[in-house]
């Protein structure tokens, strides 16, 4: 299985260390239609959790964002830190429970991205992270999940949220658009 390659930005074509085990670098084709469909999003603080080999984060720092990559696991995070220094992307890496970490930064982001191992309980977690209020009002957060899975129902914060589904064969995202605050 060839190496995961940076498709857009300063970093555009170099490969990324992945971990040995234990990670699923989201599919080229999936990234490449996130970051089509964020092309058109004011660039601002970008959080990627789960982020195994980093390959979200680091494209999202390639392409301009603040990235903030989050992983429990201490060789993904290792790993991380390696490809974006070799990179030479600024990134925050950090090691830390993701649901915890997304429950401890009200407001903070534009966009959350999240792509939890699939044996996990997605709707659980999926419930925590909209939950967690982690995206400024008119931010994204972005689901990545088995194709046929459906969102848990929308926390009050996000009553009314937009919802787009964008299916890429057996993986799919969510896409929630955060209600923008009142003028």
């Amino acid at each position: 299985m060839s190496r995961p390659r940076i498709l857009g930005g300063t970093a555009r074509g170099r490969e990324l260390e992945t971990p040995r085990r234990g990670t699923r670098p989201s599919p080229s084709r999936l990234r490449e239609a996130l970051f089509d469909v964020l092309a058109f999003e004011p660039r601002g603080r970008f959080l990627d959790l789960f982020s195994g080999s980093g390959a979200i984060g680091l494209e999202a720092a390639s392409r301009g964002w603040d990235a903030t990559l989050v992983d429990l696991s201490a060789g993904a995070v290792a790993v991380i830190r390696r490809n974006a220094a070799r990179l030479g992307l600024p990134a925050e890496v950090v090691k830390a429970d993701a649901l915890r970490f997304a429950a401890e930064q009200p407001r903070a982001y534009d966009v959350l991205f999240a792509a939890p191992p699939y044996p996990a309980d997605l709707s659980r977690i999926f419930a925590a992270l909209l939950a967690s209020g982690a995206v400024k009002p008119g931010g994204l957060y972005v689901l990545q999940h088995p194709t046929g899975f459906a969102l848990p129902e929308m926390p009050p914060a996000l009553a009314g949220a937009e919802t787009r589904l964008k299916r890429y064969g057996s993986n799919s995202v969510s896409l929630v658009r955060a209600p923008a605050e009142a003028p």
